[in-house]
């Protein structure tokens, strides 16, 4: 069947578990261009268990940072290192409680960041892509 035609219902059942994707992923977890390193969206999952790390925003948030810290440091860099994140948040209510949680791993000056609400796989509250830079002169504003 078309996956266009596919009901919810049809796609959720197909859907990989994060176990299979996390085996042969399809996509690289970070790429290093020059200066830059852009480090593909990382959501709340326990890379050792190969399931979502929790219910709550709270595990996930410290899940998805560490994921993200782990990712950018195969390229040797930080979140310190980062200028721009795309958050996907679950649902809007949300969005008060995960700039608290947030704040625990950014300091000002900030990155740049888009908030998006959408639909996540494997039921997951929170996924955040980031871009980096190797180039330590980053004017803000």
């Amino acid at each position: 069947m078309n996956e266009s035609r596919m009901s919810m219902e049809e796609r959720n059942r197909n859907e990989p578990s994060p176990e299979r994707v996390l085996q042969q992923p399809p996509f690289s977890t970070a790429v290093r261009s020059g200066s830059t390193v852009y480090v593909s969206g990382q959501g709340g999952i326990d890379l050792r268990r190969k399931a979502v790390a929790g219910p709550d925003l709270k595990t996930q948030v410290e899940f998805t940072m560490r994921n993200l810290e782990q990712a950018l440091a195969k390229a040797d860099l930080t979140l310190a290192d980062v200028v721009q994140a795309t958050v996907y948040l679950s649902d809007r209510s949300l969005y008060a409680s995960f700039n608290e949680l947030y704040r625990s791993y950014f300091s000002q000056p900030y990155p740049a960041r888009t908030v998006v609400y959408c639909e996540l796989n494997y039921d997951l509250l929170v996924e955040i892509d980031v871009i980096a830079t190797t180039v330590g002169d980053k004017t803000y504003y």
